[in-house]
């Protein structure tokens, strides 16, 4: 007996129906992500997934008035003090990272700086373990892997899956540099179900997700 249908939400029909075949190819599918017989509907994911192991942010710290210090993974705008969201800070320390800059004297201050931070995710907060000035942060090299070949995707499909991919939890970055590029997306923190599920939601290689924190 075959299993009963997915419920699918009304808003991930309308993105089915504008990806009309490209929409939930399986992420198993042909080399190059080449359209396949065998379809799903991956559920959304609707929280910024957590980290099992440490992990490293790079960006701007900031602690407003009022508020704890953020480490903001995405743009700055450059103002005075500058401006910035990210995400929560636990166990920041500016005795032992002093700040670049801050307000003039006064109560209350803006501080901030620019810094790698190790630390444990759990989804919403970064629990820092250490971190030093990004002046002084020397990273390893990463292995890449070259992503595959985008599937064959008409203008209007590769608008729809800026729309679902845009609904993704954390989303810093969206790029697509031209026709024959994937959409190259940046979010806080994946674990690879982000990855998974753009893979099995629009074909392998039609979107290449970065995780900001590694």
């Amino acid at each position: 007996m075959s299993p009963p249908p997915a419920v699918v939400p009304t808003a991930a029909l309308v993105v089915c129906a504008l990806l009309l075949s490209a929409c939930g190819i399986a992420a198993e599918g042909p080399p190059g992500g080449a359209p396949s017989d065998s379809v799903v509907v991956a559920t959304p994911v609707t929280a910024i997934p957590p980290a099992e192991d440490p992990v490293t942010g790079v960006g701007t710290v900031i602690e407003k008035p009022d508020s704890p210090p953020e480490l903001c993974l995405g743009p700055v705008r450059e103002s005075w003090p500058v401006q910035c969201e990210g995400i929560a800070l636990s166990g920041w320390d500016w005795t032992a990272n002093p700040p670049d800059a801050q307000t003039d004297a006064g109560s209350p201050l803006t501080r901030w700086g620019v810094y790698a931070v190790d630390g444990t995710f759990d989804g919403a907060t970064l629990t820092v373990t250490g971190a030093v000035s990004l002046a002084l942060y020397d990273p390893m090299a990463e292995p890449s892997t070259p992503p595959a070949a985008p599937p064959d995707l008409s203008v209007a499909e590769w608008d729809a899956v800026e729309v679902a991919v845009r609904a993704v939890p954390g989303l810093i970055s969206i790029d697509r540099a031209d026709g024959a590029d994937p959409l190259k997306v940046t979010v806080v923190h994946d674990d690879g179900t982000i990855q998974q599920w753009a893979d099995q939601s629009f074909g392998s290689g039609a979107v290449v997700i970065t995780s900001a924190l590694r």
